[in-house]
């Protein structure tokens, strides 16, 4: 850090472990209460995991998400394209490209916007912007699910099984496929619209584009 003469900023609950470590002093944190402008406060972000820490640090940032570089630790690495040995490589490039006219690529990843409504009003808190997917399901009901979908306020289709998926082009590898979805590139600005297990067996996975605006509403 002293090197790139940069600021590191760490989740709380691991600001608190390095406090305790001599020669970390230099370590900062934000308040997790308050995270609308970290993304203005944030250039880049390093993750050290697998593809699970990707999905929670997407999950920190409510607007806009910096770019993320992420280094694969974990036992699932689709999204950690980067072996850890390459670190400080890898993380030179991203600051300092291989000149002063060259960069590293990136690959810009959509996330879905989900807003709960009971009873027609909206419920405080309760949006959340999603890298994977949006799962609406019977939980631990045995019967099947009844689940109107429209589309911009007209009825597309009624579904009934066990749930229904709405994924971005990046969670298409994860639960949609497992439920018989396409895969599709991270590039393509598309959503999934994918059934869990439906009645109907002439019920197929489709693809929306993303401007589309849904609303799963059970009767």
């Amino acid at each position: 850090y002293s090197q790139e003469k940069m600021t590191v900023l760490v989740e709380p609950e691991v600001h608190d472990i390095f406090a305790r470590i001599p020669g970390f002093g230099f370590v900062q944190t934000f308040y997790s209460q308050d995270t609308s402008d970290l993304h203005e406060r944030v250039d880049f972000v390093a993750c050290l995991g697998g593809d699970g820490v990707i999905l929670h640090a997407s999950n920190i940032f409510r607007g806009a998400v910096p770019p993320v570089i992420s280094f694969n630790l974990g036992s699932l690495g689709f999204l950690t394209s980067h072996p850890f040995e390459d670190y400080k490589k890898d993380l030179r490039q991203v600051i300092h490209g291989n000149n002063t006219l060259d960069g590293v690529y990136i690959t810009l990843r959509m996330r879905l916007r989900c807003e709960i409504f009971r009873s027609g009003k909206a419920m405080p808190g309760k949006v959340f912007d999603v890298l994977n997917e949006i799962v609406v399901d019977r939980g631990s009901n045995p019967y099947l699910s009844k689940i109107e979908c429209y589309e911009h306020d007209r009825l597309i289709t009624k579904v009934q099984g066990d749930g229904v998926i709405v994924a971005t082009p990046t969670g298409s590898t994860a639960y949609s496929t497992a439920a018989g979805g396409s895969m599709v590139h991270p590039n393509v600005p598309c959503m999934l619209f994918t059934p869990i297990c439906p009645h109907s067996l002439s019920f197929r996975p489709v693809i929306l584009p993303d401007s589309a605006k849904l609303e799963l509403k059970i009767p």
